[in-house]
């Protein structure tokens, strides 16, 4: 099993061959350079990733991507094909709010200021194919030409599912810290809380794996 490990994550031999395209986009995302713990969205993993990866695989249910554990926290899926990342999922477990307003603080230096929190639980960045930081202005906009009204209160998880081809909002990248408790705000007496910071590419994802 570890040697069909290795096979399927380090070897290229009978891999899907990619279009110039899909490539093209790969390496669109990666020069992003958007990504935690030294991965990088779209960008195919290291030597020493790659070991990692080999050794510590767990199940996927698709043949297109493979996931495997760096360390007990960290999560990371690829293209079976190429080696380059997909996703990455991050979970802190019970950590006081000190903490998560510190995790917000680097993430708002590495990422600029959020393009949107919901609930004072989920924080987004949103990025478009040039990299640059999509604004609330713009969520905003486009969410309330979907639906005809303002929608401050719609989730982005359900506002990136509608599709409809004459809105102009087109996300590459998106990271978003989700806690179960509240980030921001002040409590008398806070509970520690459980996150994860998730970094992915819907756009990659779809193209190349068939996940929908």
């Amino acid at each position: 099993m570890r040697l069909l490990s290795k096979i399927l994550i380090v070897s290229t031999i009978g891999a899907t061959i990619l279009s110039a395209n899909t490539s093209s986009l790969f390496d669109k995302i990666a020069s992003m350079k958007k990504g935690t713990d030294g991965y990088i969205i779209g960008a195919v993993l290291t030597k020493e990733q790659q070991e990692k990866a080999t050794t510590n695989m767990i199940k996927s249910n698709n043949p297109k991507v493979v996931k495997f554990l760096d360390g007990k926290n960290l999560l990371i899926a690829i293209n079976s094909s190429n080696n380059r990342v997909l996703a990455i999922n991050k979970r802190y477990s019970k950590i006081d709010q000190k903490t998560v307003k510190g995790m917000i603080g680097t993430m708002i230096h590495d990422f600029d200021e959020p393009t949107a929190m919901a609930h004072d639980k989920m924080i987004y960045w949103i990025f478009d194919e040039k990299g640059q930081k999509l604004s609330e202005d713009d969520l905003k906009a486009w969410k309330d030409k979907i639906s005809g009204k303002p929608t401050e209160g719609m989730a982005l998880a359900e506002a990136v599912n509608i599709k409809k081809k004459d809105v102009n909002f087109n996300p590459f990248v998106s990271v978003k810290l989700q806690s179960d408790q509240p980030m921001m705000s002040k409590v008398e007496d806070p509970k520690p809380a459980n996150a994860y910071l998730m970094i992915s590419s819907d756009k990659l994802i779809k193209e190349t794996t068939g996940i929908k």
